[in-house]
Protein backbone atom coordinates (compact mmCIF):
# COMPACT_ATOMS: atom_id res chain seq x y z
CA UNK A 1 0.00 0.00 0.00
CA UNK A 2 1.78 3.21 -1.34
CA UNK A 3 3.01 4.90 0.20
CA UNK A 4 3.96 3.24 3.42
CA UNK A 5 6.86 4.62 6.20
CA UNK A 6 9.79 2.10 5.41
CA UNK A 7 9.91 1.20 8.82
CA UNK A 8 6.67 -0.60 8.94
CA UNK A 9 7.87 -2.47 5.78
CA UNK A 10 10.29 -3.66 7.30
CA UNK A 11 8.79 -5.06 11.04
CA UNK A 12 6.26 -6.80 8.30
CA UNK A 13 8.75 -8.43 6.10
CA UNK A 14 10.61 -9.81 9.43
CA UNK A 15 8.03 -10.83 10.42
CA UNK A 16 6.63 -12.87 7.43
CA UNK A 17 10.31 -13.91 6.94
CA UNK A 18 10.09 -15.36 10.40
CA UNK A 19 7.25 -17.03 9.32
CA UNK A 20 8.33 -18.57 6.19
CA UNK A 21 11.69 -19.47 7.84
CA UNK A 22 9.96 -22.01 9.85
CA UNK A 23 7.41 -23.29 7.41
CA UNK A 24 10.75 -23.77 5.34
CA UNK A 25 11.87 -26.52 7.71
CA UNK A 26 8.98 -28.79 6.72
CA UNK A 27 8.81 -27.90 3.13
CA UNK A 28 10.75 -29.94 0.28
CA UNK A 29 12.18 -27.50 -2.57
CA UNK A 30 9.75 -25.14 -3.20
CA UNK A 31 8.06 -24.63 -6.63
CA UNK A 32 7.47 -21.84 -9.43
CA UNK A 33 4.77 -19.87 -10.34
CA UNK A 34 3.44 -22.10 -12.65
CA UNK A 35 3.35 -25.07 -10.42
CA UNK A 36 0.70 -23.65 -7.68
CA UNK A 37 -2.67 -25.28 -7.26
CA UNK A 38 -6.02 -23.88 -7.68
CA UNK A 39 -7.28 -22.42 -4.11
CA UNK A 40 -9.66 -24.21 -2.52
CA UNK A 41 -13.64 -22.69 -2.86
CA UNK A 42 -14.07 -22.50 1.06
CA UNK A 43 -11.63 -22.19 4.43
CA UNK A 44 -12.69 -23.69 7.70
CA UNK A 45 -11.26 -20.77 9.41
CA UNK A 46 -11.94 -17.89 6.60
CA UNK A 47 -14.83 -15.11 5.93
CA UNK A 48 -18.04 -15.57 7.10
CA UNK A 49 -19.76 -17.85 4.70
CA UNK A 50 -23.59 -16.79 4.59
CA UNK A 51 -24.85 -13.96 2.29
CA UNK A 52 -24.83 -11.28 4.80
CA UNK A 53 -21.40 -10.66 4.89
CA UNK A 54 -19.61 -8.16 2.21
CA UNK A 55 -15.55 -6.91 3.16
CA UNK A 56 -15.44 -3.80 3.87
CA UNK A 57 -12.09 -3.02 5.97
CA UNK A 58 -9.31 -0.39 6.56
CA UNK A 59 -5.87 -0.77 5.86
CA UNK A 60 -3.40 -0.76 8.64
CA UNK A 61 -4.75 0.93 11.45
CA UNK A 62 -4.34 0.38 15.76
CA UNK A 63 -7.09 -1.55 17.33
CA UNK A 64 -7.48 1.21 19.74
CA UNK A 65 -9.57 2.74 17.33
CA UNK A 66 -11.65 -0.03 16.41
CA UNK A 67 -14.97 1.42 18.41
CA UNK A 68 -14.57 3.93 15.85
CA UNK A 69 -14.08 1.99 13.13
CA UNK A 70 -16.88 -0.46 13.66
CA UNK A 71 -19.77 2.65 14.21
CA UNK A 72 -18.69 3.55 10.32
CA UNK A 73 -19.17 0.39 9.06
CA UNK A 74 -16.04 -1.43 8.67
CA UNK A 75 -16.39 -5.19 9.89
CA UNK A 76 -12.31 -6.00 8.74
CA UNK A 77 -9.08 -4.56 9.56
CA UNK A 78 -6.22 -5.33 6.81
CA UNK A 79 -3.10 -5.45 8.66
CA UNK A 80 -1.76 -4.72 12.31
CA UNK A 81 1.09 -2.21 13.06
CA UNK A 82 2.66 -4.50 15.36
CA UNK A 83 1.56 -7.70 13.74
CA UNK A 84 -1.07 -10.20 15.81
CA UNK A 85 -0.57 -9.52 19.15
CA UNK A 86 -3.27 -11.09 22.13
CA UNK A 87 -4.54 -7.28 23.06
CA UNK A 88 -4.81 -6.66 19.48
CA UNK A 89 -6.74 -9.56 18.92
CA UNK A 90 -9.13 -9.51 22.18
CA UNK A 91 -9.84 -5.14 20.94
CA UNK A 92 -10.82 -5.82 17.79
CA UNK A 93 -13.17 -9.12 18.71
CA UNK A 94 -14.65 -6.70 21.32
CA UNK A 95 -16.01 -4.56 18.36
CA UNK A 96 -16.93 -7.49 16.10
CA UNK A 97 -14.23 -6.68 14.04
CA UNK A 98 -12.51 -9.65 12.05
CA UNK A 99 -8.94 -9.34 11.11
CA UNK A 100 -6.03 -10.01 7.80
CA UNK A 101 -3.08 -10.38 9.28
CA UNK A 102 0.83 -11.21 8.47
CA UNK A 103 1.33 -15.16 9.56
CA UNK A 104 3.51 -14.86 12.52
CA UNK A 105 4.82 -18.17 14.05
CA UNK A 106 2.55 -17.60 17.17
CA UNK A 107 -0.80 -16.35 15.14
CA UNK A 108 -2.66 -19.28 15.72
CA UNK A 109 -1.38 -20.03 18.92
CA UNK A 110 -3.57 -16.60 20.13
CA UNK A 111 -6.33 -16.87 22.49
CA UNK A 112 -8.20 -14.78 20.25
CA UNK A 113 -7.06 -15.94 17.06
CA UNK A 114 -10.97 -16.85 15.99
CA UNK A 115 -10.54 -13.05 14.70
CA UNK A 116 -7.72 -13.65 12.27
CA UNK A 117 -9.86 -14.86 9.01
CA UNK A 118 -7.20 -14.08 6.47
CA UNK A 119 -3.19 -14.21 6.34
CA UNK A 120 -1.58 -11.16 4.34
CA UNK A 121 1.24 -11.19 2.10
CA UNK A 122 3.92 -8.72 1.90
CA UNK A 123 2.38 -5.43 0.59
CA UNK A 124 3.18 -4.31 -2.94
CA UNK A 125 5.31 -7.00 -4.39
CA UNK A 126 5.23 -5.84 -7.66
CA UNK A 127 6.53 -2.06 -6.58
CA UNK A 128 10.53 -1.89 -6.16
CA UNK A 129 11.07 -2.59 -2.58
CA UNK A 130 12.92 -0.52 0.33
CA UNK A 131 16.82 -1.87 0.38
CA UNK A 132 16.77 -0.29 4.17
CA UNK A 133 19.21 2.12 3.52
CA UNK A 134 16.85 5.17 2.29
CA UNK A 135 16.63 3.56 -1.50
CA UNK A 136 14.58 0.81 -3.33
CA UNK A 137 15.71 -2.35 -5.75
CA UNK A 138 13.39 -4.13 -7.87
CA UNK A 139 10.23 -5.83 -7.43
CA UNK A 140 9.85 -9.23 -6.21
CA UNK A 141 9.12 -11.54 -9.22
CA UNK A 142 6.01 -13.83 -9.51
CA UNK A 143 7.65 -17.30 -8.15
CA UNK A 144 9.09 -15.73 -5.22
CA UNK A 145 5.23 -14.74 -4.91
CA UNK A 146 4.16 -17.97 -5.09
CA UNK A 147 6.34 -19.43 -3.13
CA UNK A 148 5.72 -17.32 -0.10
CA UNK A 149 2.23 -18.08 -0.28
CA UNK A 150 3.16 -21.74 -0.22
CA UNK A 151 4.90 -21.51 2.92
CA UNK A 152 2.02 -19.58 4.48
CA UNK A 153 -0.47 -22.28 3.18
CA UNK A 154 2.10 -24.73 4.80
CA UNK A 155 1.79 -23.03 8.30
CA UNK A 156 -2.33 -23.11 8.38
CA UNK A 157 -4.46 -24.08 4.89
CA UNK A 158 -7.45 -23.16 6.52
CA UNK A 159 -7.41 -19.13 6.29
CA UNK A 160 -6.99 -17.73 3.04
CA UNK A 161 -4.18 -15.66 1.74
CA UNK A 162 -4.72 -12.05 0.60
CA UNK A 163 -1.94 -10.66 -1.82
CA UNK A 164 -2.35 -6.65 -2.60
CA UNK A 165 -0.87 -5.02 -5.58
CA UNK A 166 0.00 -1.62 -6.32
CA UNK A 167 -0.88 0.55 -8.86
CA UNK A 168 0.53 -0.61 -11.76
CA UNK A 169 -2.82 -2.81 -12.43
CA UNK A 170 -4.61 -0.26 -13.44
CA UNK A 171 -1.86 2.28 -14.44
CA UNK A 172 0.81 0.48 -17.13
CA UNK A 173 2.76 3.51 -17.17
CA UNK A 174 3.51 3.95 -13.24
CA UNK A 175 7.47 4.46 -12.49
CA UNK A 176 7.91 3.17 -9.25
CA UNK A 177 7.99 -0.64 -10.31
CA UNK A 178 11.81 -1.25 -10.06
CA UNK A 179 14.04 -1.56 -13.46
CA UNK A 180 13.43 -5.90 -14.16
CA UNK A 181 9.91 -5.13 -13.60
CA UNK A 182 9.66 -2.54 -15.60
CA UNK A 183 10.14 -4.68 -18.61
CA UNK A 184 7.11 -7.08 -17.62
CA UNK A 185 3.99 -6.24 -18.97
CA UNK A 186 1.49 -6.28 -16.63
CA UNK A 187 -1.05 -9.38 -17.73
CA UNK A 188 3.11 -11.33 -17.87
CA UNK A 189 3.74 -10.39 -14.02
CA UNK A 190 -0.21 -10.42 -12.68
CA UNK A 191 -1.34 -13.63 -14.08
CA UNK A 192 1.41 -16.13 -12.87
CA UNK A 193 2.32 -13.12 -9.42
CA UNK A 194 -1.73 -13.75 -8.46
CA UNK A 195 -1.36 -17.42 -7.80
CA UNK A 196 0.49 -16.56 -5.01
CA UNK A 197 -2.93 -15.48 -2.85
CA UNK A 198 -7.06 -16.98 -2.61
CA UNK A 199 -7.53 -13.14 -2.38
CA UNK A 200 -6.04 -10.17 -4.69
CA UNK A 201 -6.42 -6.51 -4.46
CA UNK A 202 -4.52 -3.58 -5.38
CA UNK A 203 -4.78 0.25 -4.61
CA UNK A 204 -4.77 3.35 -7.00
CA UNK A 205 -5.41 6.79 -5.92
CA UNK A 206 -6.92 8.80 -8.58
CA UNK A 207 -8.05 11.88 -6.56
CA UNK A 208 -5.24 12.36 -4.17
CA UNK A 209 -2.59 12.00 -7.51
CA UNK A 210 0.14 14.31 -7.13
CA UNK A 211 2.60 13.77 -9.87
CA UNK A 212 1.32 11.78 -12.53
CA UNK A 213 -0.96 14.04 -14.78
CA UNK A 214 -2.37 10.90 -16.73
CA UNK A 215 -3.94 9.62 -13.22
CA UNK A 216 -4.73 12.77 -11.75
CA UNK A 217 -8.71 12.65 -10.80
CA UNK A 218 -9.44 9.54 -13.48
CA UNK A 219 -11.18 7.97 -11.09
CA UNK A 220 -11.97 5.11 -13.64
CA UNK A 221 -8.97 3.64 -12.98
CA UNK A 222 -10.39 1.78 -9.80
CA UNK A 223 -12.97 0.39 -11.97
CA UNK A 224 -10.26 -0.35 -14.76
CA UNK A 225 -8.07 -2.10 -12.42
CA UNK A 226 -10.81 -4.04 -10.69
CA UNK A 227 -11.94 -5.49 -14.27
CA UNK A 228 -7.87 -6.18 -15.49
CA UNK A 229 -6.89 -8.11 -11.80
CA UNK A 230 -10.49 -9.94 -12.37
CA UNK A 231 -9.78 -10.86 -16.06
CA UNK A 232 -5.63 -11.64 -14.96
CA UNK A 233 -6.45 -13.71 -11.65
CA UNK A 234 -9.08 -15.79 -13.24
CA UNK A 235 -12.17 -17.15 -11.50
CA UNK A 236 -11.95 -18.55 -8.23
CA UNK A 237 -9.96 -15.58 -6.37
CA UNK A 238 -12.46 -12.98 -5.19
CA UNK A 239 -10.63 -9.39 -5.94
CA UNK A 240 -10.95 -6.69 -3.58
CA UNK A 241 -10.16 -2.77 -3.79
CA UNK A 242 -8.16 -0.51 -1.97
CA UNK A 243 -10.38 3.13 -1.45
CA UNK A 244 -8.96 6.70 -1.14
CA UNK A 245 -10.14 8.70 1.84
CA UNK A 246 -7.20 11.33 1.96
CA UNK A 247 -4.76 14.01 1.07
CA UNK A 248 -2.12 10.89 1.33
CA UNK A 249 0.54 13.52 0.50
CA UNK A 250 -0.97 15.83 -2.12
CA UNK A 251 -1.40 19.06 0.00
CA UNK A 252 -4.20 20.54 -2.10
CA UNK A 253 -6.36 17.76 -2.87
CA UNK A 254 -8.27 15.06 -1.32
CA UNK A 255 -11.18 12.83 -2.65
CA UNK A 256 -14.36 14.43 -1.93
CA UNK A 257 -16.85 12.30 -0.51
CA UNK A 258 -19.12 11.69 -3.40
CA UNK A 259 -15.69 10.58 -4.96
CA UNK A 260 -15.20 8.04 -2.54
CA UNK A 261 -18.92 7.00 -3.11
CA UNK A 262 -17.61 6.51 -6.64
CA UNK A 263 -15.16 5.00 -6.48
CA UNK A 264 -16.24 2.38 -4.39
CA UNK A 265 -19.62 1.43 -7.01
CA UNK A 266 -16.70 1.56 -9.66
CA UNK A 267 -14.83 -1.26 -8.22
CA UNK A 268 -18.37 -3.10 -6.57
CA UNK A 269 -19.78 -2.77 -10.34
CA UNK A 270 -17.12 -4.09 -12.34
CA UNK A 271 -16.89 -7.40 -9.92
CA UNK A 272 -15.02 -6.28 -6.63
CA UNK A 273 -16.11 -9.34 -3.87
CA UNK A 274 -14.40 -6.69 -1.01
CA UNK A 275 -13.23 -3.19 -0.56
CA UNK A 276 -10.56 -1.89 2.66
CA UNK A 277 -10.33 2.06 3.10
CA UNK A 278 -7.04 3.56 3.07
CA UNK A 279 -7.05 6.55 5.90
CA UNK A 280 -3.84 7.32 6.69
CA UNK A 281 -2.26 10.47 5.61
CA UNK A 282 0.92 12.91 5.47
CA UNK A 283 0.04 15.76 4.42
CA UNK A 284 -0.63 18.56 6.17
CA UNK A 285 0.99 16.34 8.47
CA UNK A 286 1.23 12.55 9.66
CA UNK A 287 -1.95 10.65 10.80
CA UNK A 288 -2.60 7.43 10.99
CA UNK A 289 -6.25 8.09 11.18
CA UNK A 290 -6.23 10.92 8.99
CA UNK A 291 -9.64 10.30 7.68
CA UNK A 292 -11.37 11.31 11.26
CA UNK A 293 -9.91 14.74 10.19
CA UNK A 294 -12.73 15.20 7.55
CA UNK A 295 -16.24 14.60 9.34
CA UNK A 296 -18.03 15.20 5.57
CA UNK A 297 -15.94 11.86 4.26
CA UNK A 298 -16.48 10.17 7.51
CA UNK A 299 -20.44 10.53 7.40
CA UNK A 300 -19.95 9.50 3.45
CA UNK A 301 -18.01 6.51 4.30
CA UNK A 302 -20.62 5.16 6.88
CA UNK A 303 -23.30 6.26 4.29
CA UNK A 304 -21.82 4.12 2.11
CA UNK A 305 -20.87 0.92 4.38
CA UNK A 306 -24.56 0.93 5.41
CA UNK A 307 -25.51 0.50 2.00
CA UNK A 308 -23.12 -2.20 1.07
CA UNK A 309 -24.23 -3.67 4.58
CA UNK A 310 -28.04 -3.68 2.84
CA UNK A 311 -26.89 -5.07 0.03
CA UNK A 312 -24.74 -7.51 1.06
CA UNK A 313 -27.21 -10.63 0.10
CA UNK A 314 -27.36 -9.22 -3.50
CA UNK A 315 -23.86 -8.28 -4.10
CA UNK A 316 -23.09 -11.81 -3.00
CA UNK A 317 -25.80 -13.25 -5.55
CA UNK A 318 -24.30 -14.35 -8.46
CA UNK A 319 -24.10 -11.87 -11.33
CA UNK A 320 -26.89 -11.54 -13.75
CA UNK A 321 -25.97 -12.26 -18.05
CA UNK A 322 -25.80 -8.64 -18.70
CA UNK A 323 -28.92 -7.29 -20.93
CA UNK A 324 -29.45 -3.59 -19.42
CA UNK A 325 -28.20 -1.23 -22.19
CA UNK A 326 -26.64 1.91 -21.39
CA UNK A 327 -27.19 4.91 -23.98
CA UNK A 328 -25.42 7.99 -23.60
CA UNK A 329 -23.05 10.33 -24.19
CA UNK A 330 -20.34 9.33 -21.79
CA UNK A 331 -19.21 5.60 -20.69
CA UNK A 332 -21.60 3.37 -18.28
CA UNK A 333 -20.92 1.00 -16.30
CA UNK A 334 -23.73 -1.44 -14.91
CA UNK A 335 -24.06 -4.58 -12.75
CA UNK A 336 -27.20 -6.42 -12.68
CA UNK A 337 -27.99 -8.58 -9.76
CA UNK A 338 -31.65 -10.63 -8.82
CA UNK A 339 -32.45 -11.68 -5.47
CA UNK A 340 -35.50 -13.15 -3.81
CA UNK A 341 -36.93 -12.59 -7.20
CA UNK A 342 -35.84 -9.16 -7.23
CA UNK A 343 -33.97 -7.40 -10.55
CA UNK A 344 -31.48 -4.40 -9.39
CA UNK A 345 -29.35 -2.60 -11.97
CA UNK A 346 -26.21 -0.74 -10.56
CA UNK A 347 -24.66 2.14 -12.59
CA UNK A 348 -21.70 4.42 -12.72
CA UNK A 349 -20.62 7.12 -15.34
CA UNK A 350 -17.11 6.24 -16.18
CA UNK A 351 -16.28 10.48 -17.08
CA UNK A 352 -15.93 13.34 -15.65
CA UNK A 353 -18.44 15.19 -17.33
CA UNK A 354 -22.50 15.16 -16.35
CA UNK A 355 -24.64 13.39 -19.33
CA UNK A 356 -28.41 12.08 -19.78
CA UNK A 357 -28.31 8.44 -19.68
CA UNK A 358 -30.95 5.96 -21.28
CA UNK A 359 -31.05 2.70 -19.02
CA UNK A 360 -32.69 -0.55 -21.48
CA UNK A 361 -33.79 -2.57 -18.45
CA UNK A 362 -33.35 -6.09 -18.62
CA UNK A 363 -36.24 -6.96 -16.48
CA UNK A 364 -39.79 -6.91 -18.86
CA UNK A 365 -42.61 -5.26 -17.55
CA UNK A 366 -42.15 -2.98 -14.60
CA UNK A 367 -43.07 0.13 -14.49
CA UNK A 368 -41.39 1.52 -11.93
CA UNK A 369 -37.99 1.86 -10.16
CA UNK A 370 -36.73 2.21 -6.78
CA UNK A 371 -33.92 4.35 -6.79
CA UNK A 372 -32.04 3.31 -3.63
CA UNK A 373 -30.50 5.40 -1.19
CA UNK A 374 -32.71 8.28 -2.49
CA UNK A 375 -35.90 8.04 -1.37
CA UNK A 376 -37.75 8.15 -4.93
CA UNK A 377 -39.13 6.30 -7.49
CA UNK A 378 -38.16 6.33 -11.15
CA UNK A 379 -40.88 5.78 -14.24
CA UNK A 380 -40.01 2.90 -16.43
CA UNK A 381 -41.28 3.67 -20.08
CA UNK A 382 -40.59 1.34 -22.45
CA UNK A 383 -38.46 -0.39 -20.43
CA UNK A 384 -36.06 1.72 -19.99
CA UNK A 385 -35.23 5.09 -17.43
CA UNK A 386 -34.03 7.90 -18.37
CA UNK A 387 -32.16 10.45 -15.66
CA UNK A 388 -29.69 12.51 -15.51
CA UNK A 389 -25.99 11.47 -13.93
CA UNK A 390 -23.30 13.46 -12.51
CA UNK A 391 -20.14 13.24 -13.40
CA UNK A 392 -18.59 9.86 -12.01
CA UNK A 393 -22.10 9.61 -10.48
CA UNK A 394 -24.23 6.26 -9.20
CA UNK A 395 -27.28 5.45 -9.46
CA UNK A 396 -28.59 1.56 -7.38
CA UNK A 397 -31.81 0.77 -8.60
CA UNK A 398 -34.73 -1.98 -7.40
CA UNK A 399 -37.01 -2.82 -9.64
CA UNK A 400 -39.94 -4.66 -7.77
CA UNK A 401 -41.19 -7.70 -8.73
CA UNK A 402 -44.25 -8.13 -10.56
CA UNK A 403 -47.44 -8.66 -8.97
Amino acid sequence: MLPLPCSIARRWAASVALACTAALLLLPQTAGAEEARLPPPSFANGFPADDTFFPVGVWLQNPRNAALYSAIGINTYVGLWSGPTEEALAELDRHGLLAVVEPTPLARTLRNARVIRAWLQPDEPDNAQSNGRGGYGDCILPEEVVNRYRLIRELDATRPVLLNFGQAVANPRWFGRGHRCSMIAPEAYYRPASRGADIVSFDIYPAAEERQDHVKGRLELVGEGVANLRRWAGPGRPVWAAIETTHINNPTRRPLPEEVKSEVWMALVHGARGIFYFVHEWQPSFREDGIFRYPDTVAAVARINAQIRALAPVLNAPSEPPRAIATAPVKVATLEKRHQGVYYLFAVNLERKPARVRLALGEAGASYAIVLGEDRTVAVMGGAIEEDLEAYGVRLYKVPARP
